[in-house]
């Protein structure tokens, strides 16, 4: 036990001797991928209703979204993550374990925002792309332009997403709007073809084509 508690602690000793972003701004865009990865399962997506795993182990984890939390800074917010298990009586993993010092940073900058309903924080980019690729490219083009081949074909003028100006027009809610009922003579409704978080998850990525 006591060599495999060494080989831990000397296994992040490496992580943080060779995390490279440590000198960054914490990220809470990549904070958000990595809660997807580690804390939804059990804090929800929203941070305040149990997820799978804490709801089929009969377990009630913190509400992230409770004062409690949403009044830590970003540096204690991570101390809380990185430590968690030394706490009576907490269910928690100590994440200070597993992940670099960087990535808990970045959870607890996304944390911080979990209660903000921007698209950049409620829908998953990852996923969105995946869905664009899948569903938009033919008419949107491969990265958003407008240049799809059926935009070609039939001679329809299509949004450039890329111009962040053009995008500055359209709410987060107009936005997805737009893909759950369709808009003019062209844009189909994809309303009961995506699910709400796949219109969110889509819309966030379309957000992030803006240059």
């Amino acid at each position: 036990m006591k060599l495999l508690v060494w080989l831990i602690t000397a296994c992040w000793a490496i992580l943080l001797a060779t995390d490279t972003r440590a000198q960054d701004a914490p990220n809470p865009l990549i904070g958000s991928h990595l809660y997807r990865s580690y804390c939804l399962v059990c804090h929800g997506a929203d941070g305040k209703n149990p997820g799978s795993v804490a709801s089929n182990l009969g377990l009630t984890p913190a509400d992230l979204s409770s004062p409690q939390y949403q009044t830590k800074n970003v540096q204690d917010l991570a101390a809380v993550i990185s430590g968690y298990r030394d706490q009576k009586g907490s269910d928690m993993p100590n994440w200070g374990m597993v992940l670099t010092a960087t990535d808990l940073l970045d959870i607890a900058a996304y944390i911080s925002n979990i209660s903000r309903t921007d698209l950049r924080f409620i829908g998953d980019t990852r996923r969105g792309r995946a869905i664009f690729k899948r569903a938009c490219v033919a008419c949107h083009g491969k990265i958003g332009t407008g240049e799809g081949l059926l935009a070609h074909l039939f001679g329809i003028s299509m949004m450039d997403f890329t111009q962040s100006e053009n995008m500055k027009q359209i709410g987060d809610e107009n936005l997805m709007s737009m893909i759950r009922d369709g808009k003019g003579d062209y844009m189909p409704s994809w309303k009961g073809i995506l699910s709400d978080s796949e219109i969110a998850d889509v819309a966030a990525y379309v957000r992030m084509l803006a240059r």
